[in-house]
């Protein structure tokens, strides 16, 4: 524990209200809750949930309904617990891919059409998959081209993706226009909901304008939606939703040519730890709808108190229209980098991003409204000086993940 301690002595303490990268703390008795029932399958495997531990098999099914009806899926749609949004969408492409193949119709390699802003997850499953990307290289007011997209179709397109939202700009694409592309030219229509899938619903009850972004498209085939981020779990768990339980015969991998008997598994990994499962499971139990609800309300109030904060600014802005709990702050006026390193130099964790310049801001319930105006205070006077001082950044990259 010694050693642990002196290694983790340089990483971001995500309860410091000075920090602003992801965070999904909702609270210590969640925290305990979670760290007890992992403790009570730390030697479950999920692999074995159909023969060793039928447990899992119960209550993933009660994650899976959760997260069906949440999502407005139609009745016959079924679902999968993956370990992460990256597996739900490779298991989305893989599932459209062997549908495509089981078809027909259409030569390979296939096509997949994604926005601009399309998270990098979807480009790796397609590379691993021997499938192509055709990308849209630029967005309309922070949201998905859907000219540009529609552009990008070709005779060996198969499947078309839009975000609720994007993790880029925070702003929901336009998911009923896409669809109407993807039901035009019979595309696999596919919404990544990893960042929203447990926060928009419940953002869209509280009265907050967002495209129609679910299983109300007619045409979404599959959605993927991460319970590890506003399901407040875990990290390690994911669903995969389909909209027609027969397309799950897609998704499925069988093998029984060996001397241990039939092998089954519906995403990329073998053995799986039920603790990131059963702790999803019990967080969704213990907060149910109005939980979840409750605390959008809260995120959503801290989240405005920002936006309105910043637009008092001179020079700052937020560009999009966030519909999570991150916003992206933006300047056309002044180095926005330079006032990112004015508040790093003050102890702030925040993220960056490029097209334009930004600096993502995540609000948690680690924040209230004194640490909104705190940060608001030094935001202000680094854009002064910045503005004053005609300030350059000295380092201009953008790290998603590394």
């Amino acid at each position: 524990m010694a050693k642990l301690d002196k290694a983790q002595a340089a990483d971001v303490d995500v309860h410091d209200p000075r920090s602003f990268r992801p965070s999904y703390f909702v609270g210590r008795e969640v925290i305990d809750l979670i760290c007890e029932v992992q403790t009570r399958v730390v030697e479950q495997n999920v692999l074995y949930a159909g023969s060793s531990f039928p447990s899992l098999r119960e209550i993933e099914r009660d994650v899976i309904d959760f997260s069906l009806d949440l999502l407005n899926a139609p009745s016959g749609a079924i679902g999968t617990v993956t370990i992460g949004g990256s597996e739900s969408n490779f298991m989305a492409l893989k599932t459209a891919r062997d549908a495509a193949r089981a078809k027909g119709r259409v030569a390979e390699p296939f096509d997949v059409v994604l926005a601009h802003t399309a998270h990098p997850s979807l480009e790796k499953a397609a590379h691993m998959l021997g499938m192509r990307t055709r990308r849209a290289t630029s967005s309309i007011d922070f949201q998905a081209d859907v000219s540009q997209m529609a552009s990008l179709i070709g005779p060996q397109t198969i499947m078309i993706v839009g975000s609720a939202p994007p993790a880029a700009y925070a702003t929901v694409d336009p998911i009923p226009e896409i669809g109407a592309l993807a039901e035009k030219h019979d595309l696999w229509f596919h919404v990544d909901c990893c960042m929203g899938g447990f926060f928009v619903p419940f953002a869209e009850a509280l009265g907050q304008a967002v495209p129609t972004f679910d299983f109300r498209v007619p045409s979404v085939r599959s959605m993927s939606a991460d319970l590890h981020k506003f399901g407040y779990a875990p990290k390690g768990v994911s669903v995969l939703l389909l909209r027609e339980a027969a397309l799950f015969e897609h998704q499925d991998y069988r093998f029984e040519d060996w001397p241990f008997g039939h092998y089954a598994t519906s995403g990329v990994a073998g053995s799986r730890p039920a603790g990131p499962l059963v702790a999803a499971w019990a967080v969704m139990q213990k907060l149910g709808r109005q939980g979840y609800l409750d605390i959008a309300r809260r995120v959503i109030a801290l989240r405005q108190r920002l936006e309105h904060g910043i637009a008092a600014i001179p020079g700052l802005k937020v560009i999009g229209r966030p519909a999570a709990a991150h916003l992206f702050l933006a300047s056309d006026e002044i180095d926005v980098f330079a006032v990112d390193e004015m508040l790093e130099a003050k102890g702030y964790s925040t993220a960056r991003a490029w097209h334009p310049d930004s600096v993502q801001l995540w609000v948690s319930l680690n924040h209230d409204e004194a640490a909104i105006d705190a940060l608001l205070t030094d935001l202000s006077q680094a854009a002064d000086a910045a503005h004053r001082d005609a300030l350059r950044a000295r380092n201009r990259e953008a790290v998603y993940s590394r």
